[in-house]
């Protein structure tokens, strides 16, 4: 793994009274000693967010994750965390969670997973989540070959952001109780593409045409927000430029809406 000094970054600090102004912050690797900081940031960013929007890291995983079984980067200001992304490295803790997910263990323990990425809401707007996602993997793509996630569909924001760092979706199912959540994926080496030139165009709430397109060999990867609400794009993925997509584009467009 490559070396992780601190950072400085200079940042929007946005606070109650209407002021934003530019503010000093660093980034840096954590370890057990800032778990006490890690509690205190999930417990502001999760206050009033119900599990269909967000389930916080326990205070058991935030230890196993500071204490070898993850990876963390932090972004901290006047000795406060602002900004925490994890990831689990663990291969035991991967291979469960990716069953969690509905995906089978790998084999070659090459898959890590991000279990968060929590920002304090006086310093949202700086693109955060985009620049801690590319700190994570510039340390830890040498040892995997992929990255997975989970997101609540109406987490949108958060989604967007993970859709913006070439994550794919792969799956919309429902778990952590029932709860509806995206499945998404970044292959940090793959010679598949996804093929654009026939991209559907589906709205956010409508499940059963994404899980059909899904099926199909589609994968999204892109969000955009319209008249009626949000919209994800579809489109094939694979090493060789798809065949019979008319026959899936026809079939799509005659589910129900």
């Amino acid at each position: 793994m490559q070396n992780f000094e601190k950072k400085p970054i200079y940042l929007y600090r946005h606070t109650h009274n209407g002021r934003t102004h530019t503010v000093p912050c660093t980034t840096s690797l954590m370890y057990m000693s800032d778990l006490e900081e890690a509690r205190r940031l999930h417990k502001k960013v999760a206050t009033g967010l119900g599990p269909e929007i967000f389930i916080p890291t326990t205070g058991d995983e935030l230890e196993s994750l500071l204490g070898g079984k993850g990876l963390s980067v932090g972004v901290w200001h006047a000795g406060r965390l602002v900004c925490m992304r994890s990831v689990q490295t663990d291969r035991e803790w991967v291979d469960e969670s990716l069953r969690k997910m509905g995906l089978d263990p790998d084999p070659r323990g090459r898959t890590a997973v991000t279990d968060h990425c929590v920002v304090d809401k006086e310093y949202r707007g700086n693109n955060i989540q985009f620049l801690t996602n590319y700190e994570i993997e510039s340390m830890i793509a040498l040892n995997f070959d992929k990255i997975t996630t989970t997101v609540a569909p109406m987490n949108v924001f958060s989604l967007q952001n993970i859709l913006n760092i070439n994550f794919q979706i792969i799956g919309l199912d429902p778990r952590y109780g029932g709860y509806y959540r995206y499945t998404l994926v970044k292959s940090f080496r793959s010679d598949a593409s996804i093929w654009t030139n026939g991209h559907h165009v589906v709205p956010i709430r409508d499940v059963e045409r994404q899980q059909y397109l899904l099926s199909h060999g589609c994968v999204g990867y892109k969000l955009k927000r319209v008249h009626q609400g949000f919209v994800i794009f579809y489109a094939p993925m694979s090493v060789d430029a798809p065949q019979g997509m008319r026959h899936i584009n026809q079939q799509s467009r005659r589910m129900p809406v």
